[in-house]
């Protein structure tokens, strides 16, 4: 929230120059993939201006789920208080598939276990509403008696 109202300032310089849509990047977060949203919305025909931030990182992910075991992410994500983080679930080969957000240090669970159980759907994981900045993975189980591949990305965004 500290930095919303620099945010609107800079917005609102911005369109009195003539910009309609500037564009945030945080160089420091930049993603092996890059699906950014536009960095602000200006409504100005709705009376009063609006501003609505947005920024998303995906991240693919490519795993195999051993059997009756976990799998977590290589890297670890730096989820700021505020910031949300999706998972989409590209393939699976038709199993099930388990994602949960956990600490990196200590793996231990943030959020609850969420279920994916049909290929080509998006879920939130887990919103930081902790105040401060966690480092996180992402971990993976299947309901199968096989290995099961599974592919998709991981979506972190926001407000």
């Amino acid at each position: 929230m500290k930095h919303l109202r620099n945010i609107l300032v800079l917005v609102v310089l911005l369109a009195l120059l003539g910009a309609s849509q500037p564009a945030f990047v945080r160089a420091a977060e930049m993603p092996v993939v890059s699906d950014a949203a536009p960095g602000s919305v200006i409504d100005t025909n709705a009376g009063v201006t609006t501003v609505s931030p947005k920024s998303v990182l995906t991240y693919p992910f490519d795993v195999t789920i051993p059997i009756s075991s976990y799998v977590y992410t290589a890297d670890s994500y730096t989820m700021t208080a505020g910031k949300y983080v999706q998972g989409y679930l590209g393939n699976s080969g038709g199993h099930y598939v388990y994602m949960t957000v956990v600490d990196s240090s200590t793996l231990q669970p943030l959020s609850n276990e969420v279920t994916f159980t049909v290929e080509g759907t998006t879920q939130t994981l887990w919103t930081n509403t902790t105040g401060t900045t966690k480092y996180v993975k992402v971990r993976f189980g299947a309901s199968a008696l096989v290995r099961v591949h599974a592919t998709g990305n991981l979506i972190f965004g926001w407000f």
